[in-house]
């Protein structure tokens, strides 16, 4: 009969994202992940494989615990133009309310980019994949402001390119200055609003 174990899975992987999530893959080290887990190193790997494994669960929890409700009030479907200008006023909001620690870590998987030289393809397609998906969930929202009669057609997927880059922007300065990338996210909704002159102020 399997033993059980006796830590709660869910628990020790959130705490091993804060680590990677922080320092970076490369910078993070197998004594730092045992303390944050309260895991000896046998534990680790006889639970998760090692580091590279740990980081690829990680990851698949980062999608699915932060990532997923990030992105969810734009993926509902008929989500329109007014949801797009929310998503990056509330980016502001969250920058600006938010401890630092938190709201100055980035994003999990951007950070994770920055390390793709010592990682793998895996990692590599893991990043990529999200940036599509951003932009793919831009390029939706625009194209149903399009039938809603909010935008004229020919500009989305420019647009929507455009707005991904203002996403990884926004992640990027918020581990530089906070209070810039705030002021950034609020410019990039007014700068929304432009584009039709049928959202309300």
């Amino acid at each position: 009969m399997a033993r059980k174990r006796a830590f709660d899975e869910a628990a020790v992987l959130r705490a091993a994202r804060d680590v990677f999530w922080v320092r970076g893959y490369e910078a993070t080290s197998l004594g730092l992940l045992q303390e944050a887990m309260g895991l000896s190193r046998s534990s680790l790997y006889e639970t998760f494989g090692g580091k590279r494994a740990l980081f690829a669960r990680v990851l698949e929890g980062y999608l699915v615990e932060v990532i997923n409700p990030r992105l969810a009030p734009l993926e509902r479907q008929g989500s329109g133009f007014a949801s797009l200008v929310m998503y990056f006023e509330e980016f502001g909001q969250f920058l600006r309310s938010a401890p630092a620690g938190v709201a100055g870590r980035g994003c999990l998987l951007l950070n994770t980019a920055t390390d793709l030289a010592v990682l793998d393809d895996d990692a590599r397609a893991v990043v990529e994949k999200y940036r599509r998906r951003v932009t793919a969930v831009f390029l939706a929202v625009l194209t149903q402001a399009v039938r809603d009669g909010e935008l004229t057609a020919g500009a989305e997927i420019r647009r929507a390119d455009l707005l991904t880059a203002q996403v990884i922007g926004l992640f990027l300065t918020s581990r530089l200055n906070l209070p810039a990338a705030a002021a950034l996210a609020d410019a990039v909704a007014a700068e929304i609003r432009t584009w039709t002159p049928r959202i309300a102020s």
